[in-house]
């Protein structure tokens, strides 16, 4: 079923078009990724999908008695209102009716989301950016919309609460449409994307994982792009130069066929004009580098540092890094990912311990408002180049490589925008010669291209990388070992962001199956046959309950079958939640399962 169909779309602000000619439909359950590079118009094609803008041109023809949820960016950012008086609001749309029944939904919602009573009466302001994505998406839920419209939804959240996110919406049944520059987050829930390109929309071929796929994808429609772009030109060249030829001898007997060339190129240049093809990614001209050849030696040494402000955020982080190796250091807001990156900087005392660099080392820190040192007076050019050793031609190779190419180089820094600071911030720290970059939130405001520019240039880095950052798909590429912070404790995990991602899943593993009984941690007084007795009656439980819920499953499954179902609304409401959390159970117990199962074909007797 089409939930909506919009069919040449326009956008313009005066005289500049932002986009013209989008033809897009959704479906029942796609979830939609909308990407391409900041302003190309993604938001406003957004507002005009969720009818808060007006549409320049074109039609949106919405399915009847349909209804959507639009989350824009920063939609509690400003509000003063309170979590209690978020909650009146969406409940005000409530028919009498169901008040009572949706403001148990609710709550029970927020509680699931960890919100407490206390919170209730606390303005949206002082919660964290993951706290009021939680609060606006359950103000959102709420209405129970069939499709729902996304604007950066994770913008400023931690990884947890990415996560939780990603799963929430990958086993959500609706239509979703979000735009977003996590490439890893799209990657899990995306089923299709759209890509705004030069006013352009482009939509693929559903594939999963959606991200992945659409580069792939993306790559086919450019190259055939440029050959008939390539075909075309040659044709219209080749009838120019005939013509041109009849020119040169023109006389009464063929002047008929000169004007009869005429017609035909004009025809070739109405029927085969190809527009030009994207433009090929320039191959950086330098790349960043250390100021010696990268060694085995150590980089710097971290011996027992701590920090507390009103409660502990580590202690005892003790480890060595070695040059050319690269850390990541994730953990949820607020638990001292920055600190401890200042520190690493010598830019704020640890209260214990010591940072140890080796002395030929030289370092560079990169902090969430570098680009607010940049002179604004001075060209991006300058600035690139300023305190740095780079030439103006590679300064510039940098600055395109960032996007900011041609004229635009040679413009101040305060022309450009915060986003675009952070840019020209980041080209500068390209052209240092340093051994050690510590970089925090590099990414932020950053659209994906330039986050791919970024990634290519530290891949080919030869010195050690310390780098703080919620884009999971930068660390996935850049890091091989993660320290990980979270509520005072810390830990060095090996293999990558990867390697991190699988010990956090089998911790969540460990739990739930923690959570249905199985004492998965041996307990030393028990014999190896009675540790395999237990397992074995855990794993046989776990399976009980799985064919349980299987069948209650099979039972839903033929109620909704039923016509005469869809005459009780609120009994279609109580199913659909009922298969929600079957689905959410099963999971957890098919997790429990593989737990035991794994633990139990370990045992030796």
């Amino acid at each position: 079923m089409e939930l909506f169909r919009a069919t040449g779309l326009e956008c313009h602000y005066g005289a500049r078009e932002i986009f013209s000619g989008v033809d897009v439909v959704l479906n029942e359950g796609e979830r939609i990724a909308l990407v391409g590079p900041n302003g190309a118009g993604k938001s406003s094609l957004l507002r005009q999908l969720a009818d808060v803008d007006q549409i320049h041109g074109g039609t949106i023809v919405r399915a009847k008695e349909t209804r959507f949820g639009y989350l824009a960016q920063g939609v509690a950012d400003e509000t003063r209102a309170t979590l209690d008086e978020l909650v009146a609001t969406a409940l005000g749309k409530v028919p009498d009716a169901d008040w009572a029944y949706s403001n148990k939904r609710l709550r029970a919602m927020l509680d699931g989301f960890g919100f407490t009573s206390d919170d209730f009466g606390r303005p949206l302001r002082e919660f964290s950016g993951g706290q009021r994505s939680k609060a606006a998406l359950a103000h959102l839920l709420i209405d129970d919309p069939e499709y729902l419209i996304l604007d950066e939804p994770t913008n400023h959240l931690d990884i947890e609460t990415v996560r939780w996110l990603e799963s929430y919406i990958a086993a959500d049944k609706r239509a979703y449409v979000i735009v977003s520059h996590d490439r890893y987050f799209l990657d899990r829930v995306g089923t299709r994307v759209w890509e705004m390109d030069r006013g352009t929309l482009f939509a693929y071929a559903p594939a999963r994982p959606a991200y992945h796929k659409y580069v792939e994808q993306r790559e086919v429609r450019i190259a055939a792009e440029r050959e008939a772009y390539e075909l075309y030109v040659a044709e219209r060249e080749k009838r120019k130069a005939s013509i041109a030829g009849l020119r040169t001898t023109l006389t009464s007997s063929n002047y008929s066929r000169v004007k009869s060339r005429e017609k035909q190129l004009e025809r070739v240049e109405r029927e085969m004009a190809a527009p030009p093809p994207a433009p090929e990614v320039r191959a950086i001209g330098v790349k960043l580098k250390s100021s010696r050849r990268a060694t085995t030696g150590f980089a710097f040494e971290v011996k027992d540092i701590a920090k507390a402000y009103a409660k502990p955020l580590f202690s005892g982080v003790t480890f060595n890094l070695q040059q050319g190796a690269r850390l990541a250091i994730v953990g949820p807001n607020g638990a001292g990912k920055s600190t401890l990156l200042r520190i690493l900087a010598e830019e704020m005392l640890p209260d214990a311990g010591e940072v140890r660099y080796n002395p030929a080392a030289r370092f560079a820190y990169f902090t969430q408002n570098a680009h607010e040192q940049l002179d604004v007076e001075a060209t991006a050019v300058d600035a690139v180049t300023s305190g740095t050793t780079a030439s103006e031609e590679e300064a510039r190779n940098l600055l395109g490589r960032m996007r900011i190419s041609g004229e635009a180089a040679d413009k101040p820094v305060k022309a450009f925008s915060g986003g675009e600071r952070r840019r020209i911030m980041l080209a500068r720290l390209m052209a240092r010669k340093c051994d050690v970059l510590l970089l925090d939130e590099p990414t932020n405001d950053l659209d994906i291209a330039s986050r791919e520019a970024l990634e290519d240039v530290l891949v080919a880095y030869e010195g050690a990388l310390v780098i703080v950052s919620h884009d999971r798909y930068l660390l996935d590429a850049l890091s091989d070992l993660v320290l990980w912070i979270d509520d005072g404790a810390w830990g060095i995990v090996e293999g990558g962001y990867g390697g991190y991602e699988d010990a956090q899943h089998k911790r969540e593993r460990g739990a739930v199956a923690a959570a249905a009984g199985s004492k998965l941690v041996r307990d030393t007084r028990l014999t190896p046959l009675k540790v395999k007795s237990k397992l074995q009656t855990i794993v046989k439980r776990i399976e009980r309950d799985i064919e349980k819920i299987d069948a209650r499953k099979a039972e839903i499954e033929a109620l909704f079958a039923s016509v005469e179902l869809y005459a009780d609304r609120e009994k279609v409401k109580a199913l659909e939640a009922e298969r929600a959390d079957l689905a959410k159970r099963g999971a957890e117990q098919l997790d429990a399962w593989e737990t035991a199962q794994a633990e139990l074909e370990s045992i030796e007797v």
